[in-house]
């Protein structure tokens, strides 16, 4: 049985978009419940010149275009904060790397809980198709929160000081609770 080279080129192609978009699709939600631990890091080790302890791809995901937004009754299921397994890599031996990366990944839910907020109180805005405008806004805040939180801590090294920045980010995940997807709020 003689197979035409267009037959195989286009298995070939179909293959290569599942396997990509299988990779694509890794990626772990982020969840009070269910913490990251450090067998979720599965990317590949750094170059030890580099000398770095934690490579870790995280981000708030959002789905608010087109027009089914104009009938949402809320967002907080359009907004996701993602960690990426196979993007992220993390020095087993050195502990204190994962306590930082979990409050970095708190962070995150911290700045995709703003955003739903954010798009709750500027509906308008966003059924109009302005989410970006929110987005910069928020995201600008959280660089500034980030860069904070890294020099205070040092990186998480600072343990006193991480402990504090752990509470501190608890304590505004607690208080915007309503805007938790995964809690459960139908606000």
């Amino acid at each position: 049985m003689k197979v035409s080279s267009s037959i195989i080129q286009y298995c070939l192609a179909c293959f290569l978009l599942s396997a990509i978009a299988a990779h694509a699709q890794e990626k772990i939600e982020w969840s009070a419940s269910n913490k990251i631990t450090l067998n979720d890091f599965k990317g590949s080790a750094p170059d030890p010149s580099t000398k770095q302890s934690l490579i870790a791809r995280t981000g708030v995901e959002s789905r608010l275009t087109g027009p089914d937004i104009k009938t949402m009754k809320n967002f907080n299921k359009q907004i996701t904060t993602y960690f990426f397994p196979a993007d992220s890599w993390i020095l087993q031996s050195d502990k204190s790397r994962l306590t930082y990366f979990l409050t970095l990944f708190d962070l995150n839910e911290w700045m995709a809980r703003e955003l739903r907020k954010q798009c709750k109180e500027n509906r308008k805005q966003v059924i109009a198709g302005q989410f970006d405008i929110i987005y910069f806004k928020v995201n600008n805040e959280f660089a500034g929160i980030r860069e904070q939180y890294d020099q205070e801590t040092d990186y998480g090294s600072n343990k006193a000081t991480q402990q504090q920045w752990e509470t501190k980010i608890h304590e505004r995940l607690s208080s915007l609770s309503d805007f938790c997807k995964l809690c459960g709020s139908k606000k």
